[in-house]
This record gives structure tokens, C-alpha cells and sequence, in this order.
């Protein structure tokens, strides 16, 4: 930049901001740059154009200048006013930051307030440019503000900027990542144009929601708008499209996907794209410089993780929303060998896939990872059967066969793609080079449909072409739905447990068809009306079998992907078929799944079960195929055209086990045909869990609730500060709620669904407590009682209704000196350790081992111990056969001595991993009375000596061998923040003292993963382990005192003593299993009064299991996790 040409250009803005007047600076700034663009390009032999931009909305997300070079866009201008500086990140402020987040999503870029002056790119800085800053205000001393190193310096990054060309990497990854903030940015231009009434967005948005999406809010409006014009122009420019412009591409879509055509078309009408011309223009600019050859010349296998690769980048939130995992390859290609021998063995396909009437479907085909699977593996053997010549044919033949529904356009549209690349590179593999290329007439059978709206549902008639095209894709999508031979249904559909709150009427609930049916808006009430839905066969069995309490756990996506397909293949048509998915494996032994098992046991001949682990979150933590934290399991079900429904499937299972993901997966690329792997039996029980059966007599005994039937959650208060290690902590934290104003009060109080601080509530005797906001500053505290947080961990907490959600009125009633509370993983897997645990003190939802649901036992129903939980007639049943009759608490002590201790889950660790543990119930008194005394010692043990009290059982724990080595410090700036264990001295350094001896399994005692040792520790360092809920929790004891150390020592002894009476414990297990024990047929059955809570009464129970939302049994919100 010649140095005259910056002097005229300072002097001009001294001129210009010498001047009164109401224009802001940017806009004072706007004509002196734009024309300095223009002078500086002329020098270069550019020809530059400049269009000053009106900002949208208060959220400002357009910058002030765009740069033309050529007539094509360059980049983009933001002005600051003189004083700001231009290091973007660096600006404070709301505005500026909020700003900022959006525009660094663009890949060339000016910021400068006229003195400064810095180039991004993509959000950084590039090396070689760094902030040219002039030497002097040019809004104040004019020309002498430049000097030559100005001139110079501001010169080149002229020339970066104006030089500035798309580079588009040559991989998929790379183009997934390249294209994924310049989507972001339209979204945030759609989501600013969206805020302007009446502007050309709005309008689109709502003719959007009429014709297409109904449920779209802005958020997903703005979103699909992004993604369907990035991915509809993408295809276009790999379908040959040299410009973009919306026109222009629409007419080389036409020739394979005249929906996405017509849908560009739609969202690329001028109106709007002027509006959005930013990042519209941007987009097209980047995508036109991509050279289609480079990225068709790819395998199809490169583009399978496009997409997520692309959501990652573009809004890693929504592809956890989405649940965009792809399936890894060797996964896809394992179900897809497995049910090409099913064909070929049950139906006479020799060919697979590529076989005669084969039609194929996946309901949820992302990217066409499974078709494309199929392709390759079907085309296989029609090449080594008949010769690469056949291999047209059969491509053309598998095009026509093969049906996809997907319900994001991204994907959608690259399944489209790398389908195309998939069969048309096959069927001009084998050709001579002089042969021209073949191409597949017509357009894939792949189509943007949800596969859960109804199939009954007709389109609506009278529709412009734009609209027609959507209504015929779903038109076709409904046609395949409702007829036709399917013979093999495949895939990897999505799993999620929506979970609504009951007062909710605005989210949509999941489920589609399958869930509710075919219903009328405005019409009778949901079960009613229309067509019966087809879930009630997987939700009605469970109810029936006492498992409704669970169903919550049911509606899931996954499930209502296997309740279709089971529809759509042997419901719709007789053939038989083959049905193949991996999924989220809960259905494999959950409580809530009864239903699905039994119906799965009907429809099917064989069922074959892979269950592939990968439980991050539970007791037994294993390596998952995925990138996800849920364990997941093949399933793979095949049916001949007759079936007998009263005769269950046979059911077969295997587990695949590996230290990590890459031995899981090569396990599945190594393994055989079906016959030869090494398959384990299912019992055949109409809904028993799908897992092998035990070689003992475990799955005959009953269950620990047919024994004491009542099961109850245990508290959750949704908000951590209502619990606390000491009664002074949680006086302080009162102290500072009650002194606050309303408005802080509501902050610190932490609202949810269910409390809130204007709102009174009953007592648990029944009386009304005043709001909290009415609270005075005066006002006494509530009771704070005992509180079991965890296993062997006993905090305090505040026992008003008013600060828990769910603080479980039936168990705080029952609290008295003769009752105990047993806990124990009722839902879920059992992990290393104890089956169960007792507390005196009322036990929190998570109370097991840091995760819980329906997971309290209460020894009695009431506080007062007069009547126990136990099932009717059990005492006197097995009284009758002892010779006198047991009390409720020598029962209580003779579980408690079965499942209390460490060798029961070691002994039972397979059959364990159907949840719900089971009780051996001896039939010998002897044996009976010696596990019930070594239970009661247990108890006592384990309720800290509160509880069955005796002969050497006195009101105070014995003391153990560890000791206090030295003290904590009690000053309060020594407090303790961290905490360790030296396994050579056998020492714990907790802050400045130590405590010892402290053997390796004391410190390493378990209950399913939770480490109490090293939890209790956790919860009572500077900065406490779990999550926040309010400032209030940031209140922490000022100094550790001499009881916290008493408290340590009494949990250190009580775990010395526990393992101390490992092997009598082990021994009397031993006996027990020997010999013989009652079977559940043998004991009485739990009546259903029996297994509700005290008082309570069945309303809304139905409700909320119809619409699928949490009561107040919220397993899935838990409010702290163990570090």
C-alpha cells in the first residue's frame, strides 16, 4: 500500500470525525474503508466492489462490509469504534463476545477500528500476519498518523485478504470440518433474520412449518435451513454443478434428487438469500472452488463418518441430540455376513443381498452405511459365483431392492452419494477403459421420511411443485411402509429416553405412530381414538406383570424402532424375514422390557443375541464399540413364513469381551458363520431376560422383593446445599438462604419443575409450610436429622418438604428405632461388593453406590415396627418347615448374611447381570439360625451400631486397628484439599495428618464401583466431589475438627470388621447353596397392595406411564456423581 494512499485515508477520518453529528462511528468508519479497499485493490489490478451491510437485529451477527473481487465475494469487514482495538478476542462486553462466537466462523476477515487492523481466518490469526496498529489516532492528527512501516505493514495484510481463495481439502474429513462453521454462521444469520418480523426468513420459516416440519421452532428451523442448503449445494457440486446459485444447482439435482432440488430452490428464493447474503454467499463461494473429481475418485468407506465428523465441528450438543454415532465398520459388516447366511439358509438366497426378491430396508440410514454393507458384500458373491460380468446386473437389480428412511437431511443426502459411488463404481469396475460408463437409470430408493409418522397418514393435495416434491417422497416412504415383501429389516436406529416433565405440553413426545397411533387433534382422549397403538403390545404385558412402575425405561427411540420393524415384516406381510439391530442392550434383561421380550419370543423362530458391553457409567465398566457411554448389543432375529406365537423363539447368546475397542472389534471382524460360534442357551420363559441360563438353582429363587415387597426410591432433593457433613455447615447455609433477598433467595435456592420458593407445601404430618420466599430472618432453621448419602456414609440434611423434590413422604414416616433401610441395586447390574447395604438414617435416591432408582427396602411399613414388609404368609410358610416360626427381623438378618457380604456377587457375578438380585432361602433352621446371627452382627456393623443391638453388641462401634497417626490440622487454612493413600506404610494422608494402618482392601472396599473410603473422603475435601447446584454449596466446613476424625476412624473400623467376618460369611453362603433352599413357586406371592407404598393410592400412575414421562422416580437425573 503506497503511503499516500493511507495519509488520504487518515487525513479523510480526521476530517470526518471533526464533524457533529448522530452517526455512530462504525457508520462514520463504513464509506472511508470501503473506498480504501477500493483504491488499495486498484493499485493491485483488482477490480473490488464493496457493499456496506444493515445489520439484521440487535444481535448485529452481519459485519459491516462485504468485499467483492472479481464479482465474487472475498471476505468481510467489522468495524469497531476508534478505541476499541481490533483483537476480536479480546473485546469485552456481552455484545462483543456474543459477536465474536458467530463471526469467527468466517474463513477471511477484517477487524479494525481504522487505527488497528487484524485478519482472521476461521477464528485465528494467521502467523504471518500479525495487528498492524498506525503510529498515531488517524480520528485526530490526520496524515501524520501513517508512517511508511504503516503503509507497508498494512499492504500486506491487503494483500492476504484480497488475495484470499478458497482451499478446500481433498478429504471428506477434512471437507466435514471445513464446511462445518461456515453452516454454523447461516445458522446464526437464519436465527437473527428469524427475530425481524415480517422479514423474508419468517415467512419461509412459517411456509416450512405448514407444508413440511410442523413441530419446527426457530432453533430447528435455523438449523435445517443450514444444513439442507450446505448439503443440497455439496451434491450439487459432486453432481457436476459448476455454479451454485440456488437456479443453477436445482437443475443438476433434478437429474437424481428432485426433492433436494426443489428444496434449495425453496430456501434459496432471492428474498430470503438477501437477507442471509453473508453466509449464503460464503457458502457457495467455498463449495464452487471444490473439485468434484477429487472426492468422487474416494471410496464410499471414506465418507462413512462424514457427518458426525461435520456435527462435531458444527454443534457437538446437537450431535449428541441426534445421537450421530456411526457404526463402526466391522460392526456393520458382522450383521450384514450374519443375515446373508440367514438368506441364503432359511430362504434359499445363495446370492445374499444380491439375490432374486430380496428387498432390503434400513429405517434409520444415516449415511447408508448399512446398504452400502450390503452392496458390497452382495456384489461379492455374485462375482465369485458368476464372473464380473454379472455384476451390472445385479447393481441395478440391488438399486431397485434396496429402501432407506432417514430423517436428517445431512445424512440423507450423503447416503444418496455414497450409494451412487458404491453401485455405479461397481458396475463399471470390470469395464475396459474404451467402454463408456454405466449409470444407474433412476434414483435411489432412499428417502427423507420418518419412519415413525403413520402410514396411514395421505399427503395433502393441491400443492405448488415445491411442495409436491416433499409430499412424494413421503407419499413413496408411506408406500413402502404399507406393502410390498420386505425380507431383511437392518440397521443401527437411535437411542434416547426422552424424559419430559408431566406439566409439559409444548415438547413433542417421541414415539410417533408406533406410540400413540393414528389420533385426531382435538378429538377424544389419547387411548380412544384411532387405530390402536402397536407399543400397547410391548407396554400392556409389563403392566399386567407388575413391571409398569419401570416402563418409563421403555420409551425409548430404539424400542420403538424394534416395535416397528417387528410390525412391518410379520404383521404387514407372511413371508418371514430377517430382522437385524444394535441398540442400546437394556432390553436384554430390564424390568421395563418384559413386554418387548415376550412379543420378540412370539414373532420370532430364532433370536440371537451378541451382547457387546461398553458400559461406562455402571457397575462393571467395560470398553464400548462406540464413542457413547451406553452398553450395546447385536440382535438378530429370523422368522419362516409360518409361525407358531405359543411357541417361544429359540434363543441364542454371546458375549464378546476385550480390554478396548479395537479387540472388540477385531473379535467381530474374526468371527465365523453362525453354526460355529460358540453360542450359550436362553431360557425360554416367555419374558425372562436374554441372558444364558445358570447351571444353579438361582433363577428358581425369589427375587428380594417377592420377599419384602415394598421397594421404594430414596430421597432426592435435587439441589445439593440441603445436605451437609455437619450441622454447622448446614446452619450456615440457612443463614445466608434466610438472610438474602426474594430475588437472590430464588438463585440460591435453585428452582426446579417441582419446588419453588413462592409456593407452600404439606408437611410430612400433613400441616402446610409457608413459602420459603416468606421466610424471615429470623425464622428457626429446619430439622436437620441423619442422613445416609452413600453406602457407610452418613451426612445431615435439612428434613423439609419444602427443599427436596422428592424427599419420599412413605420413608420419612416410617423412620423409627426398629426400622432399617436396606438398599440395593434393584434395575440395574450388579458390581463388585455387597448386594446390599443397611442404614438406619433415611437413604438418598443414590444412596447404593452413587446411581440408583427403586432401590430402598424398608424392614417395616410403619415407624413404630408393628408391621413388617414382608409378603403375607412367607414367616409362617417357612416356619412350618424350620419348626417355629422366624421373626421379621431374623429374616432381615439372614439376607442381610447371604447378600450382604463379598463372595455372594463373586459367586453370582453371571447371573447378576440380570438385575434384581435373588435369595437363597435355606430350608435348614441350623443353617437359617447361623446366617441370622451373623447377619444381625452385620447390620450392626453397618448402621454404626444404631441398630440390633445384643451380646457384643453394644451402642458403639469396637475400635480397630487404625489409628489417628497424626492429627489434621484445625486451622482453618490447612483445611484438607486432597487426600492420599501409601500402600507400603499403609497409611492415609488426609491434609496435614495421617491415619493407619489402613489395609489395601479397606481402602479399596467397594459397593458396584462406589470406593467408600475414598468417596467419603471426596465429599469432605476443600472443593467437595459431585457436581454444584447453588452458591450455597461453595459453604464448606471452616476447619476439620477432632469428631470429622472419629467419623473416619469409626468408617475405618467398620469396613476392618466387615471383611474380618468375610469367611464365615463366604462359609455359611457355602452351606446355604449346598443344600437345599425354598423356590419362589414354593412361597407365597406378593399381593399388589403389598408392594405400593403405605397409604399411597394409584392415580396418576396411568397417565404417567402413557405419556412415557418421569414421575417421581428420576434414575436418570441423578444429582451428584461420585469422582
Amino acid at each position: 500500500m503506497e503511503l499516500e494512499t493511507l495519509e488520504a485515508f487518515a487525513e479523510a477520518l480526521t476530517a470526518k470525525f471533526a464533524l457533529p453529528g448522530s452517526a455512530s462511528p462504525e457508520d462514520q468508519l463504513k464509506p472511508l474503508v470501503a473506498d480504501l479497499f477500493k483504491v488499495t485493490g486498484s493499485k493491485y489490478h483488482l477490480t473490488v466492489e464493496t457493499r456496506t451491510e444493515t445489520h439484521l437485529s440487535d444481535h448485529k451477527v452481519r459485519p459491516d462490509i462485504a468485499i467483492y473481487v472479481g464479482g465474487l465475494i472475498c471476505g468481510y469487514v467489522e468495524l469497531k469504534a476508534p478505541g476499541l482495538g481490533a483483537n476480536a478476542p479480546k473485546l469485552t462486553g456481552e455484545h462483543n463476545k456474543k459477536q465474536w462466537e458467530k463471526l469467527k466462523g468466517l474463513p477471511n476477515l477484517i477487524y479494525t477500528d481504522g487505527r488497528e487492523w487484524a485478519l482472521y481466518r476461521t477464528g485465528e490469526r494467521p502467523v504471518e500476519q500479525p495487528i498492524v496498529k498506525l503510529d498515531g489516532d488517524p480520528t485526530k492528527v490526520g496524515r501524520t498518523a501513517a508512517t511508511k512501516g504503516n503503509s507497508e505493514d498494512l499492504g500486506r495484510l491487503f494483500r492476504d485478504f484480497l488475495g484470499w481463495q478458497p482451499i478446500v481439502p481433498h478429504t471428506p474429513s477434512g471437507l466435514a470440518r471445513y464446511l462445518a462453521p461456515l453452516s454454523r454462521f447461516l445458522r446464526s444469520e437464519v436465527e437473527s433474520a428469524l427475530d425481524q418480523s415480517g422479514s423474508a426468513v419468517e415467512l419461509l420459516a412459517n411456509e416450512w412449518r405448514q407444508f413440511f416440519f410442523p413441530a419446527a421452532d426457530n432453533a430447528r428451523f435455523a438449523d435445517a435451513y443450514a444444513q439442507t442448503v450446505t448439503y443440497a449445494m455439496l451434491l450439487a457440486r459432486l453432481s457436476g454443478a459448476a455454479k451454485l446459485e440456488p437456479a443453477e444447482a436445482a437443475k443438476t439435482l433434478d437429474k437424481n434428487n428432485g426433492l433436494l432440488a426443489r428444496t434449495l430452490e425453496l430456501l434459496g428464493q432471492k428474498a430470503a438469500r438477501d437477507e442471509l447474503a453473508v453466509g449464503f454467499e460464503m457458502l457457495q463461494r467455498s463449495l464452487e472452488a471444490l473439485n468434484p473429481h477429487d472426492f468422487l475418485k474416494s471410496k464410499p468407506d471414506l465418507w462413512l463418518y462424514f457427518y458426525e465428523d461435520f456435527l462435531a465441528a458444527y454443534d457437538p450438543k446437537l450431535r449428541k441430540d441426534y445421537g450421530v454415532y456411526y457404526t463402526p465398520r466391522q460392526v456393520v459388516e458382522f450383521q450384514v455376513r450374519l443375515a446373508s447366511e440367514l438368506l441364503e439358509k432359511r430362504f434359499g438366497k445363495k446370492l445374499g443381498f444380491a439375490d432374486d426378491g430380496v428387498v432390503f430396508l434400513d429405517p434409520a440410514v444415516g449415511t447408508g452405511t448399512y446398504p452400502v454393507a450390503a452392496v458390497k458384500h452382495g456384489l461379492e458373491k455374485v462375482r465369485a459365483r458368476s464372473g464380473s460380468g454379472a455384476v451390472p446386473a445385479r447393481a441395478r437389480q440391488m438399486a431397485e431392492n434396496m429402501h432407506g428412511f432417514e430423517v436428517l437431511v445431512g445424512p440423507y443426502a450423503v447416503a444418496h452419494l455414497r450409494l451412487t459411488q458404491a453401485l455405479e463404481g461397481a458396475m463399471n469396475d470390470a469395464k475396459a477403459a474404451e467402454d463408456p460408463e454405466e449409470k444407474l437409470a433412476k434414483r435411489l430408493n432412499i428417502y427423507l421420511a420418518d419412519t415413525l409418522e403413520s402410514p396411514n397418514k395421505a399427503p395433502p393435495g393441491g400443492l405448488d411443485l415445491t411442495h409436491k416434491a416433499l409430499t412424494q417422497e413421503h407419499e413413496a416412504a408411506r408406500k413402502v411402509k404399507q406393502g410390498g415383501d420386505i425380507l431383511v429389516c437392518l440397521g443401527n436406529p437411535p437411542y434416547d429416553r426422552q424424559q419430559i416433565d408431566p406439566d409439559d405440553t409444548t415438547t413433542q413426545r417421541k414415539g410417533g405412530w408406533v406410540r400413540f397411533g393414528d389420533q385426531i387433534k382435538g378429538g377424544a382422549k389419547i387411548d380412544a381414538q384411532g387405530e390402536r397403538a402397536i407399543f400397547k403390545d410391548f407396554t400392556d404385558p409389563a403392566t399386567k406383570a407388575g413391571s409398569g412402575v419401570h416402563l418409563k425405561n421403555l420409551y425409548n427411540d430404539y424400542v420403538y424402532f424394534w416395535r416397528w420393524a417387528l410390525w412391518r415384516l410379520f404383521e404387514k406381510q407372511d413371508c418371514g424375514g430377517i430382522i437385524t439391530f444394535i441398540t442400546a442392550s437394556s432390553f436384554l434383561g430390564g424390568p421395563a422390557f418384559v413386554g418387548m421380550r415376550e412379543y420378540m419370543r412370539r414373532e420370532f423362530d430364532e433370536l440371537y443375541i451378541i451382547n457387546l458391553g461398553g458400559d461406562l457409567l455402571g457397575t462393571r465398566k467395560t470398553p464400548n464399540v462406540f464413542n457413547i457411554q451406553t452398553p450395546v448389543a447385536i440382535a438378530l432375529g429370523v422368522r419362516a413364513k409360518e409361525r407358531n406365537i405359543d411357541s417361544p423363539a429359540t434363543v441364542k447368546y454371546l458375549r464378546v469381551e476385550a480390554e478396548d475397542r479395537k479387540g472388540k472389534l477385531d473379535i467381530l471382524d474374526g468371527l465365523g458363520d453362525i453354526s460355529s460360534l460358540p453360542w450359550e442357551d436362553v431360557s425360554d420363559g416367555w419374558m425372562d431376560p436374554f441372558y444364558p441360563r445358570s447351571d444353579v438353582s438361582y433363577f428358581l429363587w425369589p427375587e428380594l422383593t417377592d420377599i419384602f415387597p415394598w421397594q421404594h426410591s430414596g430421597a432426592q432433593f435435587k439441589r445439593v446445599w440441603p445436605i451437609g457433613e455437619n450441622k454447622d455447615v448446614l446452619e450456615k447455609r440457612w443463614n445466608e438462604f434466610r438472610h438474602s433477598t426474594a430475588e437472590k433467595r430464588k438463585k440460591l435456592f435453585k428452582e426446579t419443575r417441582d419446588r419453588k420458593i413462592q409456593k407452600k407445601y404439606d408437611s410430612f404430618s400433613g400441616s402446610s409450610l409457608g413459602p420459603l420466599v416468606d421466610i424471615a430472618s429470623g425464622d428457626p432453621a429446619p430439622s436437620v436429622e441423619r442422613y445416609c448419602y452413600r453406602s457407610f456414609d452418613r451426612h445431615y440434611a435439612f428434613i423439609d418438604n419444602r427443599l427436596g423434590d422428592y424427599l419420599r413422604p412413605p420413608l420419612v414416616n416410617a423412620r423409627g428405632d426398629k426400622n432399617l433401610f436396606f438398599a440395593a441395586l434393584m434395575t440395574k447390574m450388579l458390581g463388585v461388593g455387597a448386594a446390599i447395604v443397611a442404614t438406619s438414617d433415611l437413604p438418598d435416591l443414590d444412596v447404593f453406590c452413587g446411581r440408583g432408582g427403586k432401590d430402598v427396602i424398608p424392614l417395616y411399613r410403619d415407624a413404630s415396627g408393628s408391621e413388617p414388609n414382608v409378603t403375607g404368609g412367607l414367616l409362617t410358610t417357612i416356619g412350618e418347615v424350620y419348626g417355629t416360626t422366624p421373626s421379621p427381623e431374623d429374616l432381615a438378618a439372614y439376607v442381610y448374611a447371604t447378600l450382604g457380604g463379598q463372595s455372594y456377587s463373586r459367586r453370582f457375578w453371571n447371573e447378576l447381570e440380570t438385575p434384581g438380585p435373588r435369595v437363597p432361602l435355606t430350608k435348614d433352621s441350623a443353617t437359617f439360625a447361623e446366617a441370622a446371627s451373623l447377619g444381625r452382627k452385620l447390620i450392626w456393623l453397618h448402621t454404626y451400631a444404631e441398630r440390633f443391638r445384643g451380646t457384643g453388641r453394644g451402642d458403639e462401634i469396637v475400635p480397630g486397628t487404625s489409628k489417628v497417626i497424626k492429627g489434621v490440622s484445625d486451622n482453618p487454612a490447612s483445611y484438607p484439599d486432597a487426600y492420599t493413600y501409601d500402600p507400603v506404610t499403609q497409611e492415609i494422608t488426609v491434609g496435614d495428618g495421617r491415619f493407619g494402618p489402613v489395609t489395601a482392601k479397606v481402602w479399596e472396599f467397594e459397593v458396584s464401583g462406589l470406593k467408600v473410603v475414598q468417596s467419603w473422603l471426596g465429599y469432605r475435601m476443600k472443593k467437595r466431589a459431585g457436581k454444584k447446584s447453588s452458591p450455597l454449596d461453595d459453604i464448606r466446613p471452616e476447619r476439620w475438627t477432632a469428631r470429622m476424625s472419629d467419623e473416619l476412624l469409626e468408617l475405618l473400623w467398620v469396613l476392618e470388621a466387615t471383611l474380618a467376618m468375610e469367611p464365615e460369611l463366604e462359609n455359611v453362603l457355602d452351606k446355604v447353596v449346598a443344600g437345599t433352599c425354598f423356590t419362589a413357586a414354593e412361597l407365597p406371592t406378593p399381593h399388589a397392595d403389598e408392594r405400593k407404598a403405605p397409604g399411597s393410592v394409584s392415580t396418576a400412575g396411568g397417565l404417567l406411564e402413557l405419556m412415557g414421562v418421569d414421575d417421581d422416580i428420576d434414575e436418570g437425573d441423578e444429582e451428584d456423581e461420585d469422582a
